[in-house]
């Protein structure tokens, strides 16, 4: 190396000069912070009971057993399984509002897809192949860009995966095997995707089993038993640090009696397999379109672990939509530098047509130099100032310099933002009925003033009770039976809901008091 070489001469630009990986970091934290995407985080109205939930443990400092946000629900065993971040939550509200919420998420999903652009191009993708396969991924994530505890399991299913890569090719630190079970404690109390971290590690464990009794190599082959060795250990550890929770061993029994529960899994949306109508869905489908492509042009030999990974995103993303965004990751990871090496062995391929060799050539020359230059710069400074910037803004109520920069709220096309100041304004302490998305954000508004009798906390309600709701909601015979068994006085229904339209057809029991053009107030007459 020469001594005027980038390496060998630190200078200002490798700390001062954007890369392309910080330039993408910004540009997707402010557009979900402030921009074009900044109405996806609290799309969702689930945020709103995590908002309260954390900030009731804050109060008590304890952790919830017992539901105080339904009424049909009140006082029954609840399990709270994602009771961290909703502290995290908590805390960020009370000092900042929904911008405090909006900013923790923006962070959390800019990062996660700022990792995965650098591992694309550490494994070899080329920086345009690398921002090509980004944005495929990102779409992908778009259906699910909310602020609720998933985006947790996305960063923690990315580290996983970079981790254990690392172990598989043989340059693991001495620590990196009890990262696993010391970042499991975390993760268990901050969303259920731990499942998907534990089946990626057995994954592995099973690939490094597998080589050790079939490697022709005798040295590889008892290098490739002490890396199974070692994984089946960590894998033992962190199926033991799952036990290091509030609960124990009834958050396990829980989690897996809900996840066996047919009726409600058929019925959750988020549980549904895709239907590749929406721009995520393509793109997903584009992705593992990629992938068959990729695998079948190969000529290098593909590793088990990468076959059997392949496997496990492409059945997560197949059987339940809300897998999408972490089995789009581990797609383009995977398929990156396979695809990038098809372009290298194409640039180099004498039967090829002149022209698309040339183009191939160039791209492949300009994608060398790019990525040289890419992780030249390191020092990463223009987010964490992006990042610090932004949360001073939020810490001011969101205004910079008398400006109003950032402005969370609940999105009032979608949700009962103008019912719920209406309530809000009203005297009675009635529990409220209304579609279980829209629970959420009713329990954020009412509560501890009014109760709601059903959310989406569908592993609390249960089958039984989901489907007398379904029944309800959908006006079926003996819709009426279950108001007068859950003892309504007061709805909140989508305008044009076919509740709303039969309710209107009883003026004699039943009186619209407020409506806009999302949600119609209904309350009984005495």
């Amino acid at each position: 190396m020469t001594p005027d070489s980038p390496r060998s001469s630190p200078s200002g630009s490798q700390f001062l000069v954007p890369s392309v990986r910080d330039i993408i970091f910004i540009v997707l934290f402010w557009s979900l912070l402030a921009g074009a995407l900044a109405s996806r985080p609290l799309a969702d109205a689930d945020i709103g009971w995590h908002i309260r939930t954390g900030e009731q443990i804050l109060a008590t400092h304890s952790v919830p057993r017992a539901d105080i946000f339904s009424s049909t629900m009140q006082g029954q065993p609840w399990i709270a399984w994602e009771w961290l971040y909703d502290v995290v939550l908590g805390v960020l509200h009370g000092a900042m509002g929904l911008n405090g919420v909006v900013w923790l998420a923006a962070a959390i999903i800019s990062a996660t897809f700022a990792i995965l652009l650098s591992q694309l191009i550490r494994r070899g993708t080329g920086l345009p192949g690398a921002i090509v396969l980004l944005m495929l991924s990102f779409g992908a994530a778009s259906i699910h860009l909310f602020a609720r505890p998933h985006i947790v399991s996305w960063l923690f299913s990315l580290l996983w995966f970079i981790a254990l890569e690392r172990w598989e090719q043989g340059n693991a630190a001495r620590w990196l095997p009890w990262s696993f079970p010391v970042s499991m404690v975390l993760w268990v109390n901050l969303h259920g995707g731990w499942l998907f971290g534990i089946a990626l590690l057995a994954v592995y464990c099973g690939a490094s089993t597998t080589e050790s009794l079939r490697k022709a190599d005798v040295f590889e082959r008892i290098r490739a038993a002490a890396r199974a060795r070692g994984m089946a250990l960590a894998l033992a550890a962190s199926a033991l640090a799952t036990l290091v929770n509030p609960y124990g061993w009834r958050l396990h029994e829980h989690i897996f009696r809900y996840l066996g529960d047919r009726y409600l899994i058929d019925r959750i949306d988020e549980f549904h397999s895709p239907d590749f109508h929406g721009w995520a869905q393509r793109c997903f489908a584009l992705i593992v379109i990629l992938v068959l492509i990729a695998f079948v042009g190969t000529r290098r030999k593909l590793r088990l672990s990468h076959v059997l990974v392949t496997l496990l995103a492409v059945y997560a993303g197949m059987y339940a939509s809300r897998s999408l965004p972490v089995s789009s990751m581990l797609l383009v990871l995977v398929v990156g530098p396979v695809l990038w090496e098809n372009l290298a062995s194409f640039a180099a391929r004498p039967g090829a047509c002149g022209l698309l060799r040339s183009c191939a050539t160039r791209v492949a020359s300009f994608a060398a130099r790019a990525g040289a230059q890419e992780f030249h710069r390191r020092g990463h400074a223009w987010p964490v100032l992006a990042v610090v910037i932004a949360l001073g803004v939020c810490l001011h109520g969101g205004s910079l310099g008398g400006r109003q920069v950032v402005r969370a709220q609940f999105d009032p096309q979608h949700l009962p933002v103008a019912a719920g100041e209406y309530l809000a304004q009203e005297p009675s302490s009635e529990p409220v009925l209304a579609p279980d998305a829209w629970g959420g954000y009713l329990i954020y508004r009412l509560y501890p003033q009014r109760q709601v009798v059903i959310d989406d906390r569908h592993d609390l309600y249960g089958a039984e009770r989901f489907r007398d709701y379904l029944s309800l909601m959908q006006v079926e015979p003996g819709w009426k039976g279950v108001l007068e068994n859950w003892q309504i006085r007061t709805l909140v229904l989508p305008a044009r809901s076919t509740l709303a339209s039969m309710l209107r057809e009883l003026p004699q029991e039943w009186q619209a008091v407020h409506e806009d053009r999302t949600a119609v107030v209904f309350e009984k007459k005495d």
